[in-house]
């Protein structure tokens, strides 16, 4: 479902201001229209004002746990294309085992974002 002006949303949430830029300018490339948070307190502020098809969503944040945001984000939209990111293998298994099949770790290539944003769309 794309909003008024055709652009699917999107919204990125990671602590790093450096990555989140990044991930915007792309996105915004592909044809996004994007909200950038850097903590789970804001991303739920966000979501609560917006509808969102893509969420770009760090594991490690200031103020909570990004597995337990998406997890929480994606219940209250089923439809919601979830990309866990983290510097931490760790996470990345845990983000697996928590059933998110999109995940990436830092530093990433943005054609595997791309790749993943893109598949099964």
């Amino acid at each position: 479902m794309a909003d008024n002006a055709g652009r699917k949303r999107a919204l990125i949430v990671d602590d790093s201001v450096f990555i989140a830029e990044l991930m915007r300018r792309c996105l915004t490339m592909w044809g996004y229209e994007v909200d950038e948070s850097h903590s789970v307190h804001a991303a739920l502020d966000f979501f609560k004002r917006g509808h969102y098809h893509l969420v770009l969503c760090d594991v490690d944040l200031p103020d909570g746990d990004g597995i337990f945001l998406a997890g929480a984000l994606s219940k209250a939209n089923r439809s919601l294309v979830v990309v866990m990111i983290s510097g931490n293998p760790e996470n990345i298994d845990r983000a697996r085992e928590q059933g998110f099949k999109r995940c990436l770790r830092k530093p990433f290539d943005l054609g595997e974002l791309k790749t993943l944003i893109d598949r099964d769309a």
